[in-house]
This record gives C-alpha cells, structure tokens and sequence, in this order.
C-alpha cells in the first residue's frame, strides 16, 4: 500500500487489514517530506520512503526503482494506492503488466466535464482492476461518470482511528464546560475560512462560544487581518498547526465541528469529529455529508456559497440546549462506527476476494 505520505491514520488501517488477513502488508511513502501535513516517516522493516525528495516534486526513475525492487524482493501479489500522479501510474501498469492485482483508492466525486471523464475513464480501467472508494457521492460518481461496473467498486474508504478522538471518562469529566466551536483545516482558500468568521462574528453563536480555527496555511495572514478588522480577536482564534496527539483534547473542549468548505472530496477531519462525539455543521460539498450528516440528528448543512444560510445554521445551533447537543453528540458517534479501521480491514478483505 503506498500514499504520499503515511500518517497516524494510514497506519491503524494497515494495522487492522494485518489483524484481519493474518499476513504481511508492506507500505511506501513516495515522499520523504511534503508541504502540507509534515508528518513524520514510519520507521519499520516493512516500510520504505521512496524518494528523499518532497512530495511535491517529481522523482519517477528512482520512486519507479524502488517500487520495482520492493515488488521483486517481497513477492507482492496485490499493489493498493491512489491515482492522480505520473508515480503512481506507472506503478499500476507495471504491476498490471506482472499479473499483480491492482487496487485504486480514491475520495474524488467531482466531474470535470465529459470529454475529461472519458479519458480518465479509459486511464482508471486500464490501471485499476478492483477501486475503494470513499462513499456514495464517489460510487456515483465512478459508475455513472467512469462507466466503471458496479461490481469492481467498494465504498468506505475514508477512515480514522475512532479510538483515538474518543477522550476517556476521566478526562471528560475534567471537561467541566465546552468553550469552542471548532474547525480543524488548512488555511487554504477552497476551506472557505473567511466566510466562516464572517458568518460567525455575525452569528448568535458568538455570544455563547469562541470559533478555534485549528491548522495552517498560506491565508494565515489574510485570516488575521480580518479577525483584526471585524474587531473578533476575543471570539475568534487561529491556533496553528496542533498535533496528532493534542487533537482529542481539542475536541473534548468543544461544543460542535463546522467544516464551510467549498471543495472537498470527504473530509477525514468529520470523522475524528463524530468519534468524538461532536454535532457538526457542515457546507453541502463536503464528500461525507451522506454518510456522516444526518440533519436534525446530529448536525445541519448550508450552501457552501451562501453566507446567509451559514449564518443560518449558526444561529439555528445557537438555539439547543444542553440535552439536544449531547444528543447530537451520541448520535454522531453512532453513525461514526460504521467507518473505522476495522470496517476498512473487512472491506479490503472483500477486494481481496
């Protein structure tokens, strides 16, 4: 299995696909290093870093090279990853041409107009013999837009370890008071920050919470320069980049998930949300609105271009009262069981079949 880069969430999913199959599964960044997430490389006799370059910068022979030799050397029989670069294409021809069963992963369910579709098409059924694919909105998506059969696509590949974000009776009962709204993302213009604090300054919601803005990115800036100008300093809060491991905490201190964005194929950060049992307010792009997003039930949806309607929803959380949020709450974490790094594992096990 190879991604650009394995974090903390790749690797409880591997680490269950093991449990579950009884044999060794060998991973591969392709990268050593990359400009969004930082994380560090797994260090084990069944990994490999690709290339030392970036993830962001091509290195096909040596990635290619590597890849072969681990192909070689290991006897694999089944090779699993994205699509998308020229690295990863080139490994799943290679492989198709071995006679190694191929595995697609993908989140994407944005068509880019049918002439693209059709040449994407031809790539995916070329490359890919069986695809894992994040939800409903991506199963329409490969069946009606790829011409991709039903039969060689499974759903539920958009998974984090539950456990993890599920903060411990102890420690939620130190969290004696929920002081935040959160939103954990990039501070990149398709998560639609601006709209967020704009909507939220002028929001009942500010008057009860503080809205963390949890990540970083290149608008960090532009986002302060706009707390600063709607004179939100007190109501409003850019953390930076937190750690895998302070996440949870984070959570614990907060009341709701809201996630504005504008693109976004699933959104992994809704579901480290509902683990921990958050209500959540979500933009209708967001891939996993089907699966995660029950309106009334556990959170609300708005327009992801409509600052009204945020302002809407803001307003209409603003209105619960403790009961309904923590019945939010449970039922976020309801729904959250059926996507975990077990119920990935069984469905590899079904791929594999």
């Amino acid at each position: 299995m190879i991604w650009d880069r394995i974090g903390d969430y790749h690797y409880a999913r591997v680490k269950s696909c093991e449990e579950l199959l009884g044999q060794d599964i060998y991973t591969a960044d392709l990268a050593g290093t990359d400009a969004l997430y930082k994380w560090n490389s797994i260090t084990n006799t069944k990994h490999t870093v690709l290339s030392v370059k970036p993830a962001e910068q091509s290195d096909l022979i040596n990635r290619f090279r590597a890849f072969r030799k681990i192909i070689k050397e290991r006897s694999i029989t089944t090779v699993a990853m994205p699509y998308g670069r020229s690295e990863y294409h080139v490994f799943l021809l290679y492989a198709r041409l071995k006679g190694i069963r191929t595995v697609i992963f993908s989140e994407s369910w944005y068509s880019r107009g049918a002439a693209k579709d059709f040449f994407k098409s031809i790539l995916l059924k070329t490359l890919g013999q069986r695809f894992f694919v994040s939800g409903k909105r991506a199963f329409d998506h490969f069946t009606n837009n790829y011409k991709i059969q039903p039969s060689r696509i499974v759903s539920g590949y958009s998974v984090v370890d539950n456990k993890h974000f599920t903060v411990s009776i102890k420690d939620a009962a130190s969290q004696t008071e929920k002081k935040n709204i959160v939103c954990v993302a990039r501070y990149s213009k398709e998560k639609n920050l601006e709209m967020l604090i704009r909507s939220y300054v002028s929001s009942e919601l500010s008057k009860k919470y503080t809205l963390l803005l949890v990540g970083d990115g290149p608008l960090r800036s532009e986002l302060n320069q706009l707390i600063q100008s709607l004179a939100a300093t007190d109501v409003v809060k850019l953390t930076g980049w937190v750690t895998y491991n302070e996440l949870p905490q984070i959570y614990a201190s907060s009341a709701c998930f809201i996630l504005p964005s504008t693109f976004e194929p699933w959104g992994l950060v809704v579901n480290e949300a509902l683990a921990a049992g958050l209500p959540i307010i979500l933009s209708d792009v967001c891939g996993c609105c089907p699966e995660l997003l029950e309106v009334n039930k556990n959170g609300f949806s708005f327009s992801a271009e409509n600052e009204a309607a945020c302002v809407d929803v803001l307003n209409t959380f603003a209105r619960l009262n403790e009961e309904e949020i923590r019945q939010f709450g449970a039922h976020s974490k309801e729904l959250i069981r059926h996507f975990s790094p077990e119920t990935w594992a069984n469905d590899i096990n079904v791929i594999m079949k």
